[in-house]
């Protein structure tokens, strides 16, 4: 009896989905069509968590540092992202974006959470 019939196949499944993972990433990380499609995909589903929490920022930052083929570029794709959710907030308030600068101990944290809490979520990148 294999090991995989003595398991119920429960082992060799998962063995195989995160091969599968490895691989995916991999392709994400060295085909520049498929990087190109990964980055976008991976923003624009962080953003929408963005939206819906604040803790979407961490997981958006771990999101695009993923697909980065080093952990400095995955540093570096977090920063950007972090500038795309401010880019994304002064667009959704509209013309109330040229009062923001006068809010000035609030808009300390919005603009520190905008780019550190992605920052944070790019450290998966070392993990994985």
């Amino acid at each position: 009896m294999s090991q995989r019939d003595a398991s119920g196949g429960s082992k060799s499944n998962s063995t195989d989905a995160a091969d599968r993972l490895r691989e995916t990433l991999d392709l994400a990380r060295t085909q520049r069509r498929s990087h190109a499609v990964a980055l976008a995909g991976a923003a624009a589903l962080g953003l929408v968590l963005a939206w819906l929490h604040w803790l979407g920022l961490v997981a958006a930052g771990a999101l695009v540092a993923l697909v980065a083929p080093s952990i400095r570029r995955g540093v570096a794709y977090a920063l950007a992202f972090g500038v795309l959710v401010l880019v994304a907030f002064a667009v959704s308030i509209g013309d109330a974006a040229l009062l923001v600068p006068e809010m000035r101990p609030i808009v300390y944290v919005t603009v520190g959470a905008a780019v550190g809490l992605p920052l944070l979520g790019s450290l998966a990148r070392g993990i994985v």
